[in-house]
């Protein structure tokens, strides 16, 4: 899907190919911390996913951060989280391929790094320090 290239060209974005239906690109947070955007051609859908978004978790954590991504999966527009094979955290979304033009991927990408930039860090301390208590998880 040569569209893609194209549009993380518009997008102004420099993005490789890292297989064939996937692309790789790479942006940095307010925090100058780096990260990694994938984009997927499947069958009918573009699937986006920033990975790692967080590394896995520290088992003492593993409780926390699923109550907390829990709670914060349904207020974030077009993305979610899931956990990858190594136990990473990542930040996804999906856009039926019908859907893809300039427009929805700049949303989608937009989303997506504003999410990393506005999350990631916090919710790597509550994924890797144990005591951290966070304004975004509410504890009783």
């Amino acid at each position: 899907m040569a569209e893609i290239a194209a549009l993380f060209d518009q997008y102004e974005w420099a993005a490789e190919v890292v297989e064939p239906g996937i692309w790789r690109a790479g942006f940095t947070t307010e925090r100058d911390l780096e990260y990694d955007l994938y984009v997927m051609a499947a069958e009918g859908v573009v699937r986006f996913a920033v990975t790692p978004f967080v590394t896995r978790p520290d088992p003492a954590c593993e409780g926390r951060i699923g109550a907390l991504l829990l709670k914060l999966n349904p207020q974030i527009p077009y993305a979610y989280f899931g956990v990858d094979g190594d136990g990473d955290l990542m930040l996804m979304a999906d856009l039926p391929a019908s859907l893809l033009n300039f427009d929805s991927f700049a949303t989608v990408v937009d989303t997506l790094a504003q999410v990393t930039d506005a999350l990631a860090y916090e919710i790597g301390r509550v994924a890797h320090e144990p005591g951290y208590h966070s304004a975004l998880l509410s504890e009783s």
